[in-house]
């Protein structure tokens, strides 16, 4: 666990030390209050938002940076959901 707190250059968060030792139930935890789809849309909500406000100062590398990170976080975002589900059906 040392080495993967090393890599993370892990400063002190919220997580307790049981969500460290379990993440998978952090992720359920998090797809249990939040239906994935509202999900979706609040990231989206969030990527409008910063490019709306971002408009006069963005360069376009910049831009392209976010759209991508928009669309690995989406990513992402479905293959943890379909971890978690898998998950809850093999327990």
């Amino acid at each position: 666990m040392e080495n993967v707190m090393q890599k993370l250059d892990y400063q002190p968060s919220s997580l307790s030390e049981y969500e460290l030792e379990h993440p998978l139930q952090v992720i359920t935890d998090f797809f249990d209050n939040y239906p994935i789809h509202e999900i979706r849309d609040k990231i989206w909500q969030l990527y409008k938002g910063w490019v709306n406000n971002s408009a006069d100062f963005a360069e376009g590398e910049e831009n392209a940076g976010m759209l991508f990170l928009y669309t690995q976080l989406i990513d992402f975002l479905n293959a943890s959901y379909v971890y978690a589900e898998k998950k809850k059906v093999e327990a």
